[in-house]
């Protein structure tokens, strides 16, 4: 037996209540003596906590102290007063993922099914007991099999959610930041940073970094409704990664998201799996959509609906690999098949949504392919938000890059107004030449400013 056999066994058993000695419901014990009693015969004795001194017969390793991290299919130990006890999937130095029973709604009298528990903090970690796997490894490990995580929220309380999640939302970052490179930049951001966009997780194969808890609203799609019930996944690395890496990504992603909706209680379909697309006029998520439907929305224009099911479908799928089975390991490309074409757009390909015009007409707008709406309008605009507003390069999307901000108190010449992304925005040309384009407040997507400009008028 091998160790990943020993992971097999535990997510087999994810959702069902073992109660071996009939007493007290499925207790975490249960679990544990259940696995090692179905494939060595060994009844371990005791609560919890006491199974790291039990004696175990030759061939199990008792491996004591947190100077380790745990192997998969290791039994972690924690202390405590009765203490807890899984199997391991996954680990790095600073947090652990695990099936165990009793975790979620734990009860002493009854217990409470196996579950996926993601990040494990070593507070309370003893040590682990290790099987006599084949592929064991002796003694002490400092391996890591899982990438890292930062749970380290931004500096900004955003507002907890009303009602229940319903579902998660996929983006790309229209960037070449990597997760941790993102971590770096938006943790002490101002709260005009955050007001043009901020999603729950930013995530490359490397790294995932929960920049929101999933107990609160994120500023992600520009829509109330999608802030409110929809957690958001960043993909990073979307403007530069090569295909296979950028793949590489988005799987991590999927996991992300897929542990997620396992907490939720969520069912991976098309009702839960949402694009930002699907909430407004944007091209997110470009690079996914290029790749896998073969629509470029940059240079394509808005994906029909039979483009947007079909990149949806190709989430689901890859969503549902983690769900029934969370010990996968992520940020490795689906398969072989990664396309060879071009996907990231050129500069002059992404310049096209803010220079293309349309002749449809929307309330004195006119609209392009693109969904975006605009008319000429000169006025003068002086900032009131006191940290200040980020302006954007290319065109009016808080995907594109960034150009500065104007800060508390200046005063701009504007030369254009857009709506687009839930936003009014106005644009003007700097010293370069250069068009830049800013959010002055939220919009009802048909050319209205919904609640208070960030500034005032002249």
């Amino acid at each position: 037996m091998k160790k990943q056999d020993g992971v097999k066994w535990a997510v087999k058993n994810i959702g069902k209540r073992l109660d071996v000695d009939k007493k007290y419901g499925s207790q975490c014990a249960d679990f544990v003596i259940a696995f090692t009693k179905e494939h060595w015969g060994v009844h371990p004795t005791g609560n919890a906590k006491d199974f790291i001194n039990f004696k175990f017969p030759k061939g199990f390793q008792v491996i004591k102290g947190k100077n380790q991290i745990p192997q998969p299919g290791d039994i972690f130990v924690f202390g405590g007063e009765y203490g807890h006890t899984g199997i391991v999937t996954e680990a790095n130095g600073k947090y652990f993922n695990s099936i165990d029973q009793n975790y979620y709604n734990e009860s002493l009298t009854k217990g409470s099914p196996a579950a996926f528990v993601e990040d494990h903090e070593y507070t309370n970690f003893i040590g682990v007991i290790r099987p006599p796997y084949e592929d064991a490894e002796k003694g002490a490990s400092k391996k890591s099999t899982k990438i890292e995580t930062i749970n380290h929220t931004i500096n900004y309380n955003m507002a907890k959610r009303s009602g229940s999640v319903k579902g998660v939302v996929i983006h790309n970052t229209a960037g070449n930041s990597s997760a941790k490179q993102d971590y770096n930049i938006l943790r002490n951001a101002s709260v005009a940073r955050y007001e043009a966009g901020i999603a729950h997780y930013y995530i490359d194969r490397h790294t995932v970094w929960r920049a929101i808890d999933t107990y609160s609203v994120a500023w992600h799609t520009a829509s109330p409704d999608g802030n409110n019930g929809y957690i958001g996944y960043e993909v990073n690395e979307s403007m530069n990664a090569s295909n296979k890496d950028f793949m590489a990504n988005e799987q991590a992603t999927f996991k992300k998201a897929a542990t997620d909706m396992l907490y939720y209680g969520l069912p991976v379909n098309r009702s839960t799996v949402r694009l930002h697309c699907e909430f407004v006029p944007t091209a997110c998520p470009h690079r996914s959509m290029t790749l896998h439907a073969g629509w470029n929305p940059v240079t394509q224009g808005a994906a029909p609906l039979s483009v947007v099911n079909q990149l949806k479908d190709y989430f689901i799928k890859e969503i549902k690999k983690y769900y029934n089975d969370p010990s996968l390991k992520a940020g490795s490309p689906a398969s072989n098949d990664v396309a060879d074409r071009t996907t990231i757009p050129t500069e002059k390909q992404k310049a096209k949504p803010a220079k293309k015009k349309g002749t449809k007409k929307v309330n004195g707008y006119k609209k392009n392919k693109w969904g975006i709406l605009y008319k000429a309008e000169k006025g003068t605009f002086t900032c009131k938000a006191t940290q200040g507003i980020v302006t954007r390069y290319t065109g009016p999307s808080i995907h594109n890059p960034v150009a500065g901000a104007l800060e508390y108190n200046q005063s701009v010449n504007y030369s254009e107004i857009q709506d687009y992304e839930g936003y009014i925005w106005i644009s003007w040309k700097v010293h370069s030449g250069k068009t830049v384009y800013m959010p002055i407040g939220k919009s009802n997507g048909k050319g209205n400013r919904v609640g208070s400009a960030w500034g005032t008028f002249s």
